[in-house]
């Protein structure tokens, strides 16, 4: 009779707890995943911190916490974790009542990249392991790894001749968005130039004038499609790191520098817009905006881009300079022109077993760089 009373007791109790685990598991329970800082290098270290809180008067003996994160990042702790097109994490837990559990992951950024976290899962049971519970966390963890700068020192010759041709170009050619004044019309004075209503108020041809311009700045032409089937991903990256290299040190001097790129976001799939920095400040806007370039994602053609940057009426007094591995002639073509009539510079990263197929020439210098891998 005693052990009939016992067994009828124990299905009771496991009856009331399956019943309140069904019901309460989640009341109160929260799992919360967070970077600790909002930037950092590539080759830096970051941490990731989860916190698993429950507010509940049950406790959870067995708890599965899942989430996923990009392979990029790489964890110094390989519990728990499996690696492959991206990081999947699988902590085990397990928390009493009113308890908050914090473990904090460190990690080495190996990629440059935008890191998020969007989604976080948690699986667990009752107390008998008698029935499997699962719920989503929402979560916004997100981290931006930033560019490491490339070695450019070699290049400050031809920067210091851009730059000294931007300036000199700024007294040729005037700003037409800098009116100046009036005066009477000349057979040199193109006809865009009439000012028609003061013509006919005054009764002869008269010219709008315009002032020079002193305000240099560098357009940052970076292309990341491939000549060929093959996907140069280190030459890509390594165009990107020239460019953040390049980006800081115009701003760090005061010159303003647009980046051009046909490079596509990684978060909405389009090609990254047009993005202009005027001083030191800005210099987190244009690492975030490389940052998130995903090479992976086939970007237009560039040479488009570059016809484009003609049609505006102050590219002559800008300064080009396009980090590009690719040489089509459509590019090639497109560059020459350019370079007719703005200061420009090609930079072309390339393995050691890559031909340059463009000479370049001396208004359009090339300079190779030198990236380690093989084509």
């Amino acid at each position: 009779m005693l052990i009939l009373i016992l067994l009828g007791g124990a299905a009771l109790l496991y009856l009331i707890q399956r019943i309140l685990y069904k019901k309460f598991w989640n009341r109160g329970l929260d799992l919360s995943v967070r970077f600790d800082q909002r930037s950092v290098t590539e080759g830096g270290e970051g941490t990731l911190t989860e916190v698993l809180t429950n507010r509940s008067f049950l406790p959870l003996p067995f708890v599965h916490a899942k989430f996923m994160v990009g392979n990029g990042l790489v964890f110094m702790e390989k519990d728990n974790i499996k690696t492959s097109d991206q990081n999947y994490k699988n902590d085990i837990f397990s928390i009493l009542f009113y308890q908050r559990i914090t473990r904090r992951l460190p990690f080495t950024c190996e990629k440059r990249g935008y890191y998020t976290v969007d989604s976080a899962d948690i699986v667990t049971s009752d107390l008998f392991y008698s029935v499997r519970m699962v719920a989503p966390f929402p979560q916004s963890a997100a981290l931006y790894v930033y560019p490491k700068h490339a070695d450019i020192s070699d290049l400050e010759q031809p920067l210091r001749k851009i730059i000294g041709e931007m300036t000199a170009r700024t007294f040729v050619y005037p700003d037409p968005f800098e009116f100046k004044g009036l005066r009477d019309y000349t057979i040199s004075d193109p006809m865009n130039t009439i000012n028609w209503k003061a013509t006919a108020r005054t009764g002869s041809l008269t010219v709008n004038t315009f002032n020079s311009t002193t305000q240099k700045r560098v357009v940052l032409l970076l292309d990341v499609e491939d000549e060929t089937l093959i996907h140069h991903w280190r030459l890509h990256e390594e165009s990107i790191r020239i460019a953040a290299a390049l980006a800081y040190r115009f701003l760090s001097e005061g010159t303003p520098v647009r980046i051009v790129t046909n490079g596509k976001d990684c978060e909405t799939q389009k090609t990254v817009p047009v993005l202009s920095a005027n001083g030191p400040a800005e210099i987190e806007d244009v690492y975030r905006t490389l940052a998130r370039i995903d090479i992976n994602q086939n970007p237009e053609e560039f040479y488009p881009l570059i016809r484009r940057e003609m049609e505006d009426p102050s590219f002559r007094t800008a300064g080009y300079i396009l980090i590009a591995s690719c040489m089509k002639k459509e590019l090639t073509d497109a560059m020459t022109d350019l370079a007719t009539e703005a200061a420009s510079l090609y930079i072309a990263p390339l393995h050691q077993n890559m031909p340059s197929r463009f000479e370049g020439s001396e208004l359009l210098p090339v300079f190779r760089r030198e990236v380690e891998g093989r084509a």
